[in-house]
C-alpha cells in the first residue's frame, strides 16, 4: 500500500459479543438464516464505515475473525495484526495515529498516515516495513537490523547499540560530560580529600576514608584490563596533579 490512510485498533475485530451468556430459541431453518444475517450485515456495515473514512490499512490489536476478514478482503483493506503492545505503541508513533478501543470510523486526527507498507525479506525472514519516504514528515522512530553468525555476537552488538543509544539520549537532555576510564574518582578522590584537610576534627577522617572509597573503580578497571593497578593509579594522580 502506498500514501495510506491507517486506523489502528486495540478491540477484536469480529462479531461483537455480550458480556452474558443468553438462550436463542430458533424454531426454524429461516429463523436461523435471519440470525446470522443479522450479525453478517452488522459487521459488513462496520467495515464500511471503514473503507469510507478512507483508511485503506488497519492495524489489530487484537484478534480478526474469519468474517471480518473477509469483508476487509472484500473492500481491498490491507489488516496486520500486532499483538504486543509495545510494538502497537511504536507503530502508532511512526504513522501518527490513535490506538481506538472501538470497531467504526475513526475521527480524522485518529487516523494516521503511511508512505508505503510493504513485505519484504531480510536474512530469510519475510517483514512488514511501515516506511515514510516524505521529508518533512519525519518520524522519531527507526529500526536497527543486526545479523550476525552467532546469537552471543548478536547480543553483544544489542548491547552496544542500546548503549550508545541511551548515550544520545542522555545527551540530548543534559549535554554535560564527564571523563571515563576512572578519571572522574580520581579527580573525585583529589577534592574530597582536600575538602577533608580544610575540616576540623574527627569528621575529616570519616571524609578521607569516603574518598579513598572512589579508588576503587580506576583499581577494578586497570586489574580487568591486566595491569599493575597500583601503577596506574599512581600514573593517573601524577596526571591530576
Amino acid at each position: 500500500a502506498r500514501k495510506a490512510k491507517v486506523g489502528v485498533f486495540s478491540c477484536p475485530i469480529d462479531v461483537s459479543q455480550t458480556e452474558t451468556k443468553g438462550t436463542v430459541l430458533l424454531k426454524n431453518a429461516q429463523e436461523m438464516v435471519d440470525y446470522t444475517k443479522g450479525e453478517e450485515e452488522r459487521l459488513e456495515t462496520a467495515i464500511k464505515e471503514l473503507y469510507d473514512s478512507g483508511l485503506r490499512v488497519v492495524v489489530a490489536g487484537s484478534t480478526v475473525g474469519d468474517l471480518a476478514m473477509h469483508y476487509l478482503n472484500r473492500f481491498n483493506i490491507l489488516v496486520i495484526k500486532i499483538l504486543s503492545k509495545f510494538e502497537l505503541r511504536r507503530l502508532c508513533r511512526v504513522v501518527g495515529a490513535t490506538p481506538l478501543a472501538r470497531l467504526g470510523a475513526p475521527m480524522p486526527d485518529e487516523m494516521g498516515n503511511v508512505d508505503v507498507v510493504e513485505t519484504t525479506e531480510i536474512g530469510g525472514d519475510r517483514v512488514t516495513v511501515f516506511r515514510q519516504e516524505d521529508a518533512t514528515n519525519v518520524t522519531r522512530t527507526s529500526t536497527i537490523v543486526l545479523r550476525g553468525a552467532t546469537q552471543n555476537h548478536l547480543e553483544d552488538v544489542e548491547r552496544a547499540i542500546d548503549d550508545g543509544v541511551n548515550v544520545v539520549k542522555a545527551i540530548t537532555k543534559d549535554p554535560r560530560l564527564v571523563p571515563g576510564a576512572g578519571a572522574t574518582e580520581i579527580q573525585l578522590v583529589e577534592r574530597i580529600s582536600k575538602f577533608a584537610d580544610r575540616t576540623p576534627g574527627l569528621p575529616q577522617h570519616a571524609i578521607r576514608k569516603y574518598a579513598e572509597a572512589f579508588e576503587v573503580v580506576p583499581r577494578t578497571l586497570a586489574e580487568s584490563a591486566g595491569l599493575d593497578a597500583t601503577e596506574v593509579l599512581s600514573r593517573l594522580y601524577t596526571a591530576h596533579h
